[in-house]
């Protein structure tokens, strides 16, 4: 008899900012690997006529995906939309871990409640938590490796 083993509770949650950040980061070194690993596209195009090299199929492939990322925001708009209520709720209890600190209730019951359901849902929901904050790293990321890809060329 076959058993299902249950998904990891990992699978089901959004990464983290700087997990998120860091796989963003790697796939271009990923691609570069693979593309130099495997010729075979600059090889078929040169036979096709075309005087392309592996490198013109990496930097065709990472512009591609700079491109892409730049509208991460868009294609997740639908994740935003459908945790908008624990968003939300996220930002209220940082609102009010905030002000039970000012008011030198730090370390209480109350504040330990607060900050353990904080910490659950941003566990939960990952970067789409503190979404500007990425969106910030994101784009300076964006904008180094453009750089990047033009030191290339």
């Amino acid at each position: 008899m076959t058993r299902f083993h249950p998904i990891p509770t990992w699978l089901l949650h959004y990464p983290p900012t700087n997990h998120a950040l860091f796989v963003i980061a790697l796939w271009p070194v990923l691609f570069a690997v693979g593309c130099w690993q495997t010729p075979q596209i600059a090889q078929f195009l040169t036979s096709q006529g075309l005087e392309i090299s592996v490198l013109h199929v990496f930097l065709a492939g990472f512009g591609t995906y700079l491109f892409l990322l730049g509208k991460h925001r868009a294609f997740n708009r639908r994740y935003f939309e459908r945790h908008a209520v624990d968003i939300t709720w996220h930002r209220r209890l940082c609102e009010v871990d905030q002000d039970l600190i000012a008011a030198g209730m730090a370390g209480t019951e109350t504040h330990s409640a607060v900050t353990s359901e904080m910490a659950q849902l941003r566990k939960q929901l990952g970067f789409l938590a503190d979404a500007d904050n990425f969106y910030r790293k994101l784009k300076i990321l964006i904008h180094v490796m453009s750089w990047l890809r033009s030191k290339l060329k």
